[in-house]
């Protein structure tokens, strides 16, 4: 074992995270997901974690709901999540703002540029109702584009990602895509909690303060994350396999031999015809799938261990097979033979086989879904990207 795979558990050899690592403690293993008030997402629980945060614009805001490194195609994914935190103090505004030094060319006589430059920012308010673009038969509002904006940054790009959400909010409508109203409530019950303490006045008052307005407005929000969050689940696509394990796990202590002979042992005991189920439950070290019967799910390439993975894709289905990994002794069962197949979880959307995927499958498929919705003349800009925004002095 190297050193930077006995840092942490659950990780490749890379440092990429692991889905549900064999082995690893659920209770923090690292997920994809900062957690975004949503219910659906686990935080990041590992303080000792050396992976960088997510490049927020220089902006206070969290990262929103779907982060992918680097492939992200729909960085406003998660579009109601701009209300998790107040808008830029002053004093935040200022530390991304460029200074003189930053700025002024060697040899510049003190004084000739301004302390700091004045950065581009949204024209109009996050509540406005103005519509900037027609989409088919839905709109994009000034407002929308004004909740999401990072003064600053170029408003071209963001306001062709809204576009791209409408489109792919619509064909989720055609595709039969419904909302989870259990789901919304229960995510707007955990902001209410979080931020007002469970207070339904102060809790109009945060979402008033973060330029939400009010529930309905919320829950808009929450319900177009999480179409688009499942239309992304639907349309990435990958070769996947379906297992289900026993670990026994080393810590670094127990023996390897009388480890191993364990592990055998139980191997017999199932070649035999003893409850798979029942061993898991009783035997195995895995805290995230013991109480499942060892279940893993589905999972792409790129989320489990080397040999873990190895195995699981070139068994047959029903084969079972005992394999050594860093973590301990694994009794595999293959459920489903590897197959391609949309992923269930938008954990995997962080491993490096779900960022490949969603970059293979995903992104063409969104392209194309845009390249019909201009084909024909179904997106309508009334409002060009450079009029949405201005320097300060200028509004």
């Amino acid at each position: 074992m190297t050193d930077d795979q006995s840092k942490e558990p659950g990780l490749e050899p890379d440092g990429t995270p692991e889905h549900d690592a064999p082995g690893a403690d659920q209770g923090t293993s690292r997920r994809g997901f900062a957690y975004d008030g949503s219910g659906r997402s686990t935080s990041y629980e590992d303080e000792t974690d050396d992976a960088p945060e997510p490049e927020t614009g220089g902006s206070s805001r969290p990262p929103v709901a779907i982060i992918l490194v680097a492939l992200v195609v729909l960085i406003a994914v998660g579009v109601g999540i701009a209300f998790l935190m107040s808008p830029q103090t002053p004093t935040e505004t200022a530390q991304v703002t460029p200074t003189v030094e930053e700025l002024a060319p060697e040899g510049l006589p003190e004084g000739a540029l301004p302390e700091q430059m004045p950065l581009l920012t949204a024209i109009g308010s996050a509540d406005s109702t103005e519509v900037i673009v027609e989409v088919g038969e839905g709109v994009i509002t000034r407002g929308d584009f004004v909740r999401l904006y990072q003064p600053g940054s170029e408003p071209a790009p963001l306001l062709e990602q809204l576009i791209q959400i409408e489109l792919v909010v619509q064909q989720a409508s055609q595709e039969g895509v419904v909302v989870d109203e259990a789901a919304i409530d229960q995510q707007v019950e955990e902001i209410k909690q979080s931020q007002a303490g469970g207070d339904d006045a102060l809790f109009q008052e945060f979402l008033v303060a973060v330029e939400v307005g009010d529930e309905a407005n919320l829950r808009r929000l929450l319900a177009r994350d999480y179409i688009v969050e499942q239309m992304i689940l639907e349309h990435t696509v990958a070769e996947q396999a379906r297992a289900r394990h026993i670990l026994l796990a080393s810590n670094g202590v127990t023996e390897t031999t009388e480890l191993k002979a364990e592990a055998e042992a139980l191997l017999v005991q199932l070649n035999e015809g003893a409850d798979f189920v029942a061993l898991a439950a009783e035997r195995s070290d895995d805290p995230g799938s013991k109480d499942a019967g060892g279940e893993l799910g589905w999972a792409p390439r790129g989320v489990f261990v080397p040999e873990f993975e190895e195995a699981i894709f070139s068994m047959q289905a029903g084969e079972i097979r005992l394999v050594e990994s860093d973590f301990g002794w694994h009794i595999i069962q293959l459920l489903d033979e590897a197959q391609v197949r949309p992923f269930e979880s938008a954990d995997f959307l962080q491993s490096t086989g779900g960022q490949q995927a969603f970059a293979e499958s995903f992104i063409p498929w969104i392209e194309e879904l845009q390249a019909n919705a201009e084909a024909n003349q179904l997106i309508r800009i009334i409002v060009p990207a450079d009029q949405l925004v201005s320097l300060p002095e200028t509004q």
